[in-house]
């Protein structure tokens, strides 16, 4: 640096010179009149063709130089840049920071057999495990910014929220947010996630979502929904989360929003009020007693590979997913011989696998979880409306009111199982098991989703707004819907489109109000699934063998796995003065 500044003087000084040898002007200060003394003496002698000539080799000189620094900024910029990149691929498959270092290992080894000369530019990439942590938080703030800036066109929102208790005993809060903006683009992201060391009382989870709304610049008057895990601590009244809000939407004077217990949640409850200890409690025993022992275990599938069984293996039962019920008596009740002869040469013979009642109860037991199951299914997914939500929970009830029936007079077009043991005894059916469990689960159905009974007909106008009564309509829409329901032009674009595009259709001009209703029913989160999933991933991240991960770097790996979008690199390497590409 110090040669260019010399270079950079000297070429001063030649400018300098008139055609006579002397300067053109005087130096205003000392520090330039001992510039001038010091190189005015070796280039005064220097006049016409040989000036201009030596003013030219300074200049490329210069040139050069300061394209030596520029090079070597641009080398540190581009190392890195890479180091974030890298960073972001650690954090949104949720691998270990400590990884940043094997990562760059591979680099190194790739880099020795194709292009050695450039081995000085990938060593100097960081990919320490502090230099990768320290890049997970700068993205995580950079995506949180972004979603802070794009909370400013919000009309309506929706929140989801559920809690959990990772590895080390703290309570994660996570709170989800869910808009439409005016082109009805749906948005999902994960607006927080907090850390409860304490109590996870109402108030403390009212605390965060307050500090939420804050941070993104959000009003109650815009909070369309609010979905919860049914929790006490969220769904009571008085100084929990639900009572929270409605004194707050009571002091801003604005409509209390709509309160969902997630519907993943209250199906769960419904099929764990089902009392099928009788046949689970064999089945699971069985299953053990082949699964937790290794020999055992080896055996079984042996004789399975022996007789060329339908199946290889059992599965194990777990009582916390409930999906995986169905599996475990599916699967038991389609190896229900093989498993009684291989229990009979291990001299611990089940005289329930020959007992044909308990045999009915099995396959009643296998297909109505089956039935159960595959509403679960339904229910599950991203950006799901309400109205797909409330439909699959109207259609569940009337389709166990018709399998009811049919239990009855023994008809078994939609149970499989019990079909096949129907065709391979000659007793009748004993229908009354399958009977009660179907009645109970009718009962349960008709006593949950109150809240979504509740917002029928505004779900039920959001979904076929030419099949509603004009004079049930609030104020604000009959007029629009009027007009609406007079278009058969638009009455096609219905029948064609999914509600989202037909709403998006809609000319804002004339349909101003039903847009924006429309944009308010379309933000409702129906489940709180993105929080389960989300938790999937966090005992993933941190697990027994990363438990002493902060809850910073926890919150930043959680944001950046669950956003759509993109780092801004760019703008994060502008905001750096320097680049550190040793550390």
């Amino acid at each position: 640096m110090t040669r260019s500044v010399t270079n950079a003087t000297c070429i001063a000084v030649l400018c300098r010179f008139n055609t006579s040898g002397y300067p053109s002007c005087r130096c205003r200060n000392h520090e330039r009149r001992e510039k001038w003394t010091k190189h005015s003496a070796q280039y005064s002698q220097l006049t016409g063709k040989e000036r201009s000539q030596k003013l030219e080799t300074l200049k490329q000189s210069i040139s050069l130089q300061r394209s030596f620094f520029t090079k070597m900024k641009n080398e540190n910029k581009a190392a890195s840049k890479v180091s974030l990149r890298v960073a972001h691929l650690l954090a949104k498959e949720g691998k270990p920071f400590t990884d940043g270092e094997l990562k760059k290992s591979c680099l190194i080894v790739a880099v020795e057999e194709m292009c050695p000369e450039k081995m000085d530019l990938f060593n100097n990439i960081s990919l320490s495990a502090r230099t990768v942590a320290r890049r997970a938080e700068d993205i995580g703030s950079n995506i949180t910014n972004q979603l802070i800036k794009k909370a400013n066109d919000f009309e309506w929102f929706s929140l989801a929220l559920d809690e959990l208790t990772d590895i080390t005993d703290t309570a994660q809060l996570l709170l989800f947010i869910r808009r439409v903006n005016a082109d009805f683009e749906v948005t999902e992201e994960l607006a927080s996630m907090n850390s409860l060391r304490g109590t996870t009382t109402g108030e403390d989870i009212f605390k965060e979502v307050e500090e939420m709304l804050t941070k993104y610049n959000l009003k109650w008057n815009q909070l369309k929904c609010v979905t919860t895990d049914g929790g006490k601590n969220m769904s009571g009244t008085g100084k929990c989360l639900v009572g929270s809000i409605y004194t707050a939407c009571e002091n801003a004077r604005c409509t209390r929003p709509m309160f969902i217990n997630c519907i993943i949640h209250q199906h769960v409850l419904c099929g764990k009020y089902l009392n099928l200890s009788c046949v689970l409690e064999p089945v699971v025993s069985t299953v053990n007693f082949i699964r937790s022992r290794g020999l055992n275990h080896r055996h079984f599938r042996d004789f399975l590979s022996e007789v060329e069984a339908e199946y290889p293996d059992l599965p194990y039962h777990t009582a916390v997913r409930w999906l995986s019920s169905r599996k475990v008596l599916l699967r038991f009740f389609e190896l229900r011989a093989e498993i009684e002869i291989f229990l009979n040469e291990k001299k611990r013979p089940q005289p329930l696998l020959s007992n044909t009642e308990w045999l009915c109860k099995l396959a009643s037991a296998a297909d109505m979880m089956g039935f159960h199951n595959g509403f679960n299914l339904k229910l599950r997914g991203k950006t799901v409306l309400i109205c797909e939500i409330y439909t699959a929970v109207k259609l569940f009830r009337r389709q166990l009111a018709l399998i009811e029936s049919q239990i009855m007079s023994s008809c078994f077009v939609h149970f499989p199982c019990c079909q096949t043991v129907k065709e391979e005894v000659d007793s009748p059916f004993p229908h009354e098991f399958a009977g009660d469990i179907f009645s109970e689960l009718k009962k349960q159905f008709q006593q949950r989703f109150s809240d979504l009974d509740a917002s029928a007909e505004d779900i039920s106008r959001f979904e076929n707004p030419f099949n509603c009564t004009i004079e049930e309509l609030p104020p604000n829409l009959q007029l629009e819907v009027i007009n609406l329901q007079c278009d058969n032009m638009l009455k096609g674009k219905f029948q064609e489109n999914n509600l989202t595009e037909f709403y998006k259709c809609l000319p804002s001009d004339e349909y101003g109000e039903l847009r924006s209703y429309a944009r308010g029913l379309i933000s409702v989160f129906g489940s709180t699934y993105l929080c389960e999933k989300t938790f999937s991933k966090m005992k993933y991240v941190k697990s027994q063998y990363r438990s002493a991960l902060t809850d910073e770097h926890l919150q930043s790996i959680m944001m950046i796995g669950s956003t759509i979008f993109d780092p801004q690199f760019e703008k994060m390497l502008s905001k750096k003065t320097q680049f550190h590409s040793s550390h």
